[in-house]
């Protein structure tokens, strides 16, 4: 019998192949990873790099806790590019994923299309989605730490836009 010896780092090498090629459709990286990689841009600003991530994360995870919070991300990403169609598409999912936070950013942009000449039912469907921010934010679920560091200023939004969906 002959015996080929690879140094380790092959061997890893190989094996990682040998795994990637009987899942072809797991993605290089965790989705908690994909997710912190998109955060991370979304923060610095570089929308394309996190929208990537987050495009990445959802080919590969969708269903997942992680893979709603990042159709919250790319709600995000339309509103801050100004389409707030896609915006609320995006919230939409997100919040059928579970990710409850997105019903305030739905709020806003709902909102925000109520400023450029929307309905009466467009206006009690925001109300809607801030009353279910609210419910939320009183219901004692983990809140994501980007929540807790603002709190004062999201319940200060949360005021004004309920006192003006009256």
């Amino acid at each position: 019998m002959i015996r080929i010896h690879f140094p380790g780092a092959i061997c890893l090498a190989i094996a990682a192949l040998l795994l990637n090629a009987s899942h072809p459709a797991q993605a290089a990286e965790p989705a908690p990873v994909l997710l912190h990689h998109g955060e991370r841009f979304l923060r610095i600003g570089n929308l394309g790099f996190a929208k990537a991530n987050y495009d990445k994360l959802i080919a590969n995870y969708e269903g997942t806790p992680e893979a709603a919070e990042a159709h919250g991300d790319l709600g995000v990403i339309a509103a801050r590019q100004g389409d707030d169609e896609l915006a609320v598409a995006e919230y939409e999912k997100a919040i059928a994923g579970g990710f409850e936070l997105a019903h305030f950013n739905l709020g806003q942009a709902l909102l925000r299309q109520l400023d450029k000449g929307g309905d009466k039912a467009l206006k009690d469907r925001a109300r809607a989605e801030f009353l279910a921010f609210d419910a939320y934010l009183k219901s004692g679920k983990p809140r994501p730490p980007i929540l807790a560091y603002s709190m004062p200023e999201v319940e200060t939004e949360l005021a004004d836009a309920l006192k003006r969906l009256q």
